[in-house]
């Protein structure tokens, strides 16, 4: 039951990653440029070194499932914080196939469509399952929060 599990999560999340990815072109949404507030750098080759400089900052995430996709690399790991466990959906976008522009794209998507909190530098963004704690975690990796935008917002766990 365990590895049926396991195989449906990952099936489900290749499945959205790409449905919201770079390579999503059909969309009716207006292309939308990485915001000139997130950092050009660090850049990082696999979701791995992002887990790793949470690590770094003082977050220590542990490795829930990985997603391997046509957009990089992509993982979740769970960080303690505060007392709670926070996922974080991680993804890495490949600099040499995508531009900065591909990757603001996807987290517009992400943002606008979705409500999603990100988290965002150079290649990479983070979505904080619980928006409450995404300052401690854009510390840790040296991004920036974006929050979600658009009407309808949806308010953090725990704060409403």
């Amino acid at each position: 039951m365990k590895k049926t599990s396991f195989i449906l999560a990952v099936l489900v999340l290749a499945a959205g990653l790409t449905a919201c990815g770079p390579a999503d072109t059909n969309s009716s949404r207006p292309r939308v440029p990485m915001p000139s507030s997130v950092p050009t750098e660090p850049v990082f080759a696999t979701a791995d070194d992002v887990m790793e400089a949470m690590g770094d900052g003082g977050l220590e995430c542990r490795l829930l499932r990985r997603a391997r996709a046509n957009f990089g690399s992509g993982l979740d790991c769970v960080v303690e914080i505060m007392g709670a466990e926070v996922e974080n959906e991680i993804h890495v976008l490949d600099p040499a196939r995508f531009s900065r522009d591909d990757i603001g794209n996807s987290i517009a998507g992400r943002r606008e469509v979705y409500k999603h909190t990100i988290v965002a530098a150079g290649n990479w963004y983070i979505r904080v399952m619980y928006p409450v704690f995404a300052p401690q975690v854009a510390k840790a990796v040296k991004g920036v929060v974006l929050p979600p935008t658009g009407r309808g917002q949806s308010t953090p766990p725990g704060t409403g």
